[in-house]
């Protein structure tokens, strides 16, 4: 029993990443379906974002806490819509950076979900690989 004003979150244990694997959607194809690659918060209207975290039924968050957020996790990407220059995908890790990494806020614009787009595993995929780039072996999520 947890303490009184403690609520429990389902978390996934840490497992290993795999050591390789294949995109289930290119990089190319992505590009050509209308999607960029971004991996950095430099260009990412936070506004934008949160609508995206509020369409899959996030609470709205702070912008100015969400910018912290960003500015502390340690691996990010997110891909942009080309004709509306907006996300429609997202996901970030934070963690050590040596052993260990918890994936959090992994979220795909609604309006862009069961389309075949595959845009939910081209996140994690390459989420996963920039974090096995970095040396991280293993994860979870929240």
């Amino acid at each position: 029993m947890l303490p009184r004003g403690i609520i429990s979150n389902f978390r996934s244990p840490a497992v290993p990443f795999p050591a390789t694997f294949k995109y289930s959607i290119s990089n190319k194809d992505l590009e050509y379906r209308g999607f960029a690659l971004r991996r950095t918060i430099s260009d990412l209207n936070l506004d934008h974002l949160n609508s995206v975290f509020v369409a899959v039924g996030f609470p709205r968050r702070d912008p100015e806490k969400i910018k912290l957020a960003l500015e502390h996790t340690q691996s990010l990407l997110w891909f942009e819509h080309r004709r509306s220059h907006k996300p429609v995908a997202f996901a970030r890790a934070t963690g050590d950076g040596v052993f260990n990494a918890i994936i959090w806020d992994v979220v795909v614009d609604p309006s862009f979900q069961g389309l075949g787009l595959g845009l939910d595993k081209a996140v994690m995929e390459r989420l996963i690989e920039q974090l096995l780039d970095k040396g991280v072996k293993s994860g979870g999520g929240f």
